[in-house]
């Protein structure tokens, strides 16, 4: 599937694949390093991009649209400490820099149309940001495009910006590769 896929579609495949019990990352890994294919390299890269705690393909997209910008540091499907929903449930973010206390939420159709989903969201936002959290709510319009994605990422830097006090350096879109050797180069350091 490598030869007509491009490397975001691979991670999120391979993610897909892993959440959904069809395989593991080590099994993933294993194959990409041992067997003879075409288009090893960019498999190499999506290994290299995959988060197997990832919990839907729009997480991964809103994952990787971040990265392609160049912002990093970002822990999927965070459980936030000291907090819980009334039955004990822990309350998880789709995306956390738990440095600086930013969420990021991505809102499929059902978290408007089901309204327990919206009430029990309203009130995790509520309860987030009285402990200084910063949540933002991603939605299918935000990845839609580039100038939705680059509106996105733009947002993301501008919170973590207020939040440290200084300017965030934001890219372009980067090539696969490169945000992938990147994320090779940071996991050594």
């Amino acid at each position: 599937m490598a030869k007509g896929t491009q490397v975001d579609g691979l991670t999120e495949l391979g993610e897909s694949m892993i959440r959904h019990g069809r395989t593991t990352e080590s099994k993933l890994r294993d194959f990409v390093e041992h067997e003879t294919f075409q288009c090893k390299a960019k498999c190499y890269d999506a290994l290299t991009l995959m988060d197997s705690r990832s919990d839907s393909p729009k997480e991964t997209q809103t994952r990787l649209c971040l990265y392609s910008y160049g912002l990093w540091g970002f822990t999927s499907n965070y459980t936030v400490p000291g907090i819980s929903f009334d039955n004990g449930a822990a309350i998880t973010l789709d995306l956390a820099d738990p440095e600086l206390l930013i969420g990021i939420e991505y809102d499929g159709d059902h978290h408007r149309t089901d309204r327990t989903q919206w009430r029990r969201d309203a009130w995790k936002r509520r309860q987030l940001e009285s402990m200084g959290w910063t949540v933002v709510s991603v939605t299918q319009l935000d990845l839609s495009d580039e100038p939705h994605r680059a509106a996105f990422a733009m947002n993301i830097a501008a919170i973590r910006a207020r939040k440290l006090g200084r300017p965030i350096a934001l890219s372009t879109p980067l090539p696969w590769r490169k945000v992938a050797c990147r994320m090779r180069r940071m996991r050594r350091i």
